[in-house]
């Protein structure tokens, strides 16, 4: 069996890049056209929406290692295949931490008060995200891999329990007038290390 799964958020984009992939689980959610086999969802949320809907969907029976990423992480991350078949094959020094980034494009932020918050019609729901599932408190510097392209171990996703992922999927109902869900997706993209680190 495969200890390191590939989660895959699909929309429009084009896959064949993960037949450059040997002994890994991958798992497709598809949110565009139903142009290969993959599971459907609706498009709402972007990848956050896919993320959150995989692990409470597989909470028990989630891999080791799971592999988030859009359907093109190279623009992100231009060695992916490679990096991630390297992960694969060495999966005892993966597991020694339940965080890895792997955008190569690395920010960070203070105050909550992203100043690479790119999409001015969207309001910045970065504070209000991290409020409710951290607490009124929460207001350390946070990095973040653009993309939101990552691996994290199981132990790092049940660090927090299922209802912690549950919760968190209720920023995203279901709105064919706003599949961006106004911008709660990029809010996680920046939150996901943060999550899944202590």
């Amino acid at each position: 069996m495969e200890q390191l799964e590939v989660v895959v958020a699909k929309y429009n984009e084009e896959v064949a890049w993960l037949n450059n992939l040997n002994n890994v689980k991958v798992t497709i959610y598809n949110k565009g056209a139903a142009d290969i086999d993959a599971i459907p969802l609706p498009n709402q949320g972007r990848e956050a929406h896919t993320y959150l809907h995989h692990i409470i969907e597989r909470w028990d029976d989630l891999a080791p290692v799971t592999v988030f990423t859009q359907g093109n992480p190279m623009d992100h991350c231009p060695n992916f295949t490679t990096v991630v078949q390297m992960m694969a094959d060495n999966l005892c020094d993966v597991t020694n931490k339940p965080f890895w980034n792997l955008s190569t494009w690395v920010l960070s932020i203070d105050n909550l008060t992203c100043q690479c918050w790119r999409y001015d019609w969207l309001p910045n729901v970065l504070p209000e995200v991290a409020h409710a599932l951290f607490g009124r408190n929460f207001n350390k510097r946070i990095y973040f891999g653009a993309g939101a392209i990552f691996a994290v171990t199981k132990q790092g996703i049940q660090r927090h329990p299922l209802s912690f992922y549950q919760k968190a999927l209720e920023f995203f109902p279901y709105d064919p007038n706003n599949p961006c869900c106004r911008g709660y997706a990029h809010a996680f993209e920046r939150l996901w290390p943060t999550i899944f680190e202590s």
